[in-house]
């Protein structure tokens, strides 16, 4: 890849020669003033170079979603929390344009705009999350690279179709939780906000060796197990991606002098998570595990895990490392409060934004100021952020080469989501994490319910390797 000095765009590429100029802006140092995640500002008059790349024209750079039958996000929240969410697809889809169009008007694109292209896919969401359905995710891929003619997608949430994808040379976002190798096999293709599952690993054998080796005696489960010995298990989704993770958690702290006496396995299946979940808990209770190590999504834990665990009198604690928004309040909402009451570890994300008070809400209502954005427009946000990162520290050259120099050259911040930054061999953007434990009775900033994490020492944040040795002041009010 071409290369250019940090907080600079990348050099253009061979694909194309460009003859505008490209400089510092004479205003202001970054792009977007008061923007925690603001790439520098450039100037930049004159060619752009046209058409750089597949997607990539003069005048636009198009960017495909995909939407996919079956339940969504939006609709299985509301099914937990009984509240009514704006999840129809008309919201979603004016969500996704007024982001391009924001973040077209507000960042350098060097004379081109965000189009979106929406398209119906043939994968099934619950197929993929599972592991399975590719053939129909290389189908959506090939449709997303060929016949739409995508320089880069929004919606490659699952591993399947984001692996499609970079196969057809398209740049995507989303990815959960593979490992960091996951990303460098298909560079320069594959991004997502999710951390990958290798700095997950790193950050929670950091804190537990920090905070847990040598408190060997349970201190915050339920009275049955105050005082005994801390015994403990690790569950997690029985995917191929995810169990590699866990693997090497598993060696990584057997190393520091843990013992995990159960690792359990759960499909990725709502249909089953309630039944599932039922065996899993007995298991627990029946081996006196005091402590469980729960790399679980949310709807597993709030229809599933703690109805579950309440339903046999099992009171243990629960060892999060804040994956899939658990580490956000409106989600730890969902979760039984007799159980997660006893919740405490880790979250990658800072202390959750008020959900009319934040960066994703005023960009929306700056293009939309008389409706509201649709369910989840936070996630939608910042999965465009990191795309245009990528487009104005490219240059304007524009390749998927040149988008990776400029996200490497990308100075980073540290906001809401944490502290952003990309390298070599890094994908993602938020490597550093804070310690949190649940307070049922707090009132959550983000949406004003009782309910939210409290973070130990202002939301210091540490790297792996970087935390303090020693116990934690965990549930101090």
């Amino acid at each position: 890849a071409p290369t250019a000095g940090p907080g600079q765009p990348a050099a253009p590429g061979a694909t194309a020669a460009p003859t505008g100029g490209v400089g510092g802006c004479p205003d202001r140092a970054v792009q977007v003033p008061g923007d925690p995640y603001s790439p520098p500002c450039i100037a930049f008059a004159g060619d752009n170079g046209g058409a750089t790349h597949r997607g990539v024209t003069a005048e636009e750079i198009v960017v495909s979603v995909r939407e996919l039958e079956g339940p969504s996000a939006a609709e299985i929240f509301s099914d937990i929390s009984g509240q009514n969410v704006s999840d129809s697809p008309q919201a979603y889809r004016n969500t996704v344009e007024a982001y391009a169009q924001y973040f077209s008007d507000h960042f350098q694109l060097y004379g081109r705009r965000i189009r979106v292209q929406f398209f119906d896919g043939q994968g099934v969401g619950a197929s993929e999350l599972l592991g399975g359905g590719r053939e129909q995710a290389l189908a959506d891929a090939i449709q997303a690279s060929q016949e739409i003619g995508a320089f880069a997608d929004l919606t490659g949430i699952t591993i399947p179709y984001a692996d499609a994808l970079a196969r057809q040379g398209v740049v995507n976002f989303g990815s959960p939780y593979p490992s960091r190798n996951w990303f460098v096999e298909r560079r320069p293709f594959s991004w997502s906000l999710f951390p990958d599952g290798t700095n997950v690993t790193e950050a929670s054998v950091s804190w537990i060796v920090s905070r847990l080796r040598g408190q060997d005696t349970v201190q915050y489960a339920g009275a049955a197990y105050v005082g005994q010995p801390r015994r403990y298990a690790v569950v997690a989704p029985e995917n191929p991606e995810y169990q590699e993770s866990v693997n090497r958690y598993l060696e990584l702290v057997g190393e520091a002098g843990f013992q995990i006496e159960l690792n359990l396995k759960y499909k990725l299946d709502i249909a089953t998570m309630v039944t599932q979940a039922s065996g899993i808990i007995a298991q627990l209770k029946d081996a006196g595990i005091t402590s469980v190590i729960c790399a679980c999504d949310p709807v597993m834990l709030a229809l599933g895990m703690t109805p579950k665990a309440n339903e046999q009198g099992y009171e243990p604690e629960w060892i999060t490392s804040g994956l899939a928004f658990v580490d956000q309040d409106i989600v730890g909402q969902l979760i039984d409060e007799n159980q997660w009451q006893r919740a405490f570890g880790i979250a990658y994300n800072a202390e959750p934004e008020p959900l009319t008070g934040s960066f994703p809400y005023f960009a929306y209502k700056s293009v939309r100021p008389r409706d509201e954005p649709a369910f989840g427009y936070q996630e939608i946000y910042y999965q465009f952020y990191l795309l245009v990162i990528g487009l104005q520290m490219a240059g304007p050259a524009l390749t998927p080469d040149a988008f990776e120099q400029g996200m490497f050259n990308y100075p980073g911040g540290t906001g809401p989501r944490g502290t952003w930054g990309f390298g070599e061999g890094d994908y993602t953007p938020t490597d550093d994490f804070r310690e949190i434990w649940w307070d049922p009775q707090r009132i959550s900033p983000q949406n004003n319910q009782a309910g939210a994490w409290v973070q130990l020492d202002g939301g210091r944040r540490y790297f792996p390797g970087q935390v303090p040795v020693g116990p934690a002041p965990y549930f101090q009010r």
